[in-house]
């Protein structure tokens, strides 16, 4: 199994880099790709047959070459996509084609996530938003020894192909001023040169100046070196995507100084991550109080880098991508062979689809969903961020989801210890001796009661958004989203546009009432529930009518699996109080508030309870009884 990119960019310019950065994610991921040079290679290769999808940047240039070979493919749209080609009507043309034709979309900043939407609404539900990673691997380069220039020099470095949206004749001229009032001042300008004759044109503004040098392309590493050595990295462009440089930058502790363009106050906040501009004028301001504040030097490096290793990780990269390329080959055809795929079990005496992430000898990760919700309630990314934190990750469809057994709407002939039997199950049929089980609402209860009946099974539990069952101590679902969830209209369950507003309205009042619900990302995973259920979607309301059996809750001194309690501040239909109760039942157990969360896992949440989770399945996360902390 193999996948294509598409190289048509220069080497080492910022489009070359991005492609080449998530071919070595997708290969990292168990997703081969062969890198290929243009446009004629890939519609040659892609005749293969064990080329299943492609992958590429820009809409228009990896987008024209691929509507050309009937494969699937994946697009990351680009800044030249969205602030030039879109603008001329035959290329938009083109790239409609193939963005309507894409099986997903992946945009690097919010800005860009909106206006694709805007330009092609018929395919909003497809665009991901996936911030840039940034690794930095700085060599023993020395720009100031290459340009014999002392430690007193203030290096003003702008990494930037000489193309006129990068607007370098702007910084020369700003740089310019600024060397007449303080002759430390220098600009240096690193990058592809892409026309000989806007070379000759920057080469002629420079003129025989000392406070300009343009020294060609840098190699990678040689680049972070200059840039841990800069005194601050411009960006003058007048348009850009997101410019990895930037957080290049920033990731090797070098302050920031940028225009103030869409593309570039999507990663830089200014006075706290970085300086931004708006005009000549304003460039030399911020140059100018970044000399003379030393203070305030050392914060934008610290916050800076701060902001990149936790926002703009590769972990987090990676993972994303390899869920975009799992979701695609999970959709194609069932009779093409896709590793890794879901499969059917024999579990407990039925038939379950699991699917799993991760090397088998990893410790395992068995991953229980809600009530009604199939594997796909675990987005793929989460389960890649686990899977690359050396855990054998498991997801399952319950019964009646997905493509699990089903049966008739209303007619359940099984109950909630069947379902904890399920999961056990899973593990037998995967030959997982013992799990970790991480557990969301009635998946927490499944949780619980396995952990009871098969305590050797249970190497520790993650109880997510779940309770301990009813008690006259515990508060209800809050009456306004029991109202709204009543006011949902039933869909036809044959009918996808129907299911879709339906699963999407229904979970709109679970959402963390403070929070911004993301309705795209929603109704993208809400049609591949209907997909996947293959016609059977309505036995997923099975569910409500299940046994719960006997009171669990006196037992639950008895779990000896160590126990981490995570919980919506604002979960709805479990207020918080069910967490406590939960805690104070399990010997030493910790509990874990998420801060504006409501009922569900949100993806804002994973940075912090992926590392809680890896902390807890280590046995390192501690066991504090009764404990309540923020992530």
């Amino acid at each position: 199994m193999t996948l294509l990119a598409l190289l048509h960019s220069p080497a080492a310019s910022g489009g070359d880099t991005t492609t080449r950065r998530i071919a070595e994610h997708l290969s990292a991921s168990g997703h081969p790709v062969r890198l290929l040079p243009h446009a004629d290679a890939v519609a040659e290769a892609a005749k293969d047959a064990d080329v299943l999808a492609m992958v590429g940047t820009h809409a228009l240039l990896s987008g024209s070459t691929f509507l050309e070979t009937g494969r699937p493919y994946v697009l990351v749209l680009g800044g030249t996509d969205l602030n030039e080609y879109a603008l001329e009507p035959v290329f938009h043309q083109v790239m409609t084609q193939a963005v309507e034709r894409a099986a997903g979309l992946v945009a690097f900043n919010d800005d860009f996530v909106r206006r694709s939407r805007e330009l092609w609404p018929q395919v909003a539900d497809k665009v991901r938003y996936i911030p840039q990673g940034v690794r930095t691997t700085p060599s023993d380069y020395s720009l100031r020894r290459a340009l014999g220039v002392g430690a007193d020099a203030k290096l003003l470095l702008l990494p930037a192909g000489l193309r006129p949206v990068k607007d370098p004749l702007f910084a020369i001229d700003a740089v310019k001023q600024l060397h007449e009032d303080d002759d430390r001042v220098r600009l240096v300008i690193a990058g592809v040169s892409y026309d000989e004759d806007y070379e000759a044109m920057v080469r002629r503004r420079c003129g025989g100046s000392p406070a300009v040098r343009y020294v060609g392309a840098l190699a990678r590493e040689d680049l972070h070196a200059a840039m841990r050595e800069a005194t601050a990295v411009l960006n003058t462009s007048t348009s850009e995507c997101s410019p990895n440089s930037l957080l290049e930058a920033m990731d090797v502790g070098c302050p920031v100084v940028v225009r103030d363009i869409p593309g570039n106050t999507c990663l830089v906040e200014h006075d706290a991550t970085g300086l931004v501009f708006a005009d000549r004028d304003g460039l030399r301001e911020q140059v100018r109080r970044l000399l003379d504040d030393d203070v305030l030097a050392r914060r934008l490096r610290r916050h800076g880098q701060e902001h990149v290793r936790r926002v703009h990780g590769m972990p987090a990269e990676r993972a994303a991508y390899a869920a975009v390329v799992r979701d695609l080959l999970d959709d194609l055809p069932p009779v093409v062979d896709v590793p890794a795929r879901d499969r059917i079990v024999r579990a407990n005496g039925v038939d379950l689809c699991v699917q799993t992430f991760g090397d088998p000898a990893d410790p395992a990760i068995l991953l229980v969903a809600g009530s009604g919700a199939s594997m796909l309630a675990w987005d793929a990314g989460f389960c890649e961020l686990l899977a690359g934190e050396s855990r054998y990750v498991i997801r399952y469809d319950h019964r009646d989801t997905g493509r699990s057994v089903s049966y008739p709407p209303g007619e359940p002939p099984y109950e909630l210890r069947d379902l904890a039997a399920d999961a056990v199950g899973v593990l037998d049929a995967l030959g997982v001796e013992r799990a970790h089980v991480v557990g969301i609402s009635l998946g927490g209860m499944i949780a619980q009661v396995a952990a009871l009946a098969e305590p050797a099974r249970i190497a520790s539990l993650t109880l997510v958004a779940t309770s301990p069952g009813e008690g006259p101590d515990l508060p209800p679902p809050s009456l306004r989203v029991l109202t709204a969830l009543a006011d949902v209209e039933p869909p036809d369950w044959t009918d996808r546009d129907s299911v879709v507003e339906h699963l999407v309205a229904a979970a709109r009042p679970l959402s963390g009432p403070s929070r911004d619900f993301d309705e795209h990302a929603h109704r993208r995973v809400a049609a591949r529930v209907f997909v996947r259920a293959g016609g059977r979607l309505e036995s997923a309301g099975n569910h409500a009518y299940l046994d719960h059996g006997a009171p669990w809750r006196p037992r639950l001194g008895r779990i000896t699996a160590p126990t981490l309690v995570v919980h919506g501040a604002d979960d709805p239909i479990h207020p918080v109080a069910h967490a406590h109760a939960l805690a104070a039942a399990i010997p030493g157990a910790a509990v874990r508030i998420l801060g504006r969360a409501g009922h569900e896992l949100s993806e804002v949440d994973w940075p912090d309870l992926v590392p809680a989770i890896v902390r807890h399945t280590t046995g390192s996360e501690g066991r504090l009884p009764r404990a309540t902390t923020p992530l």
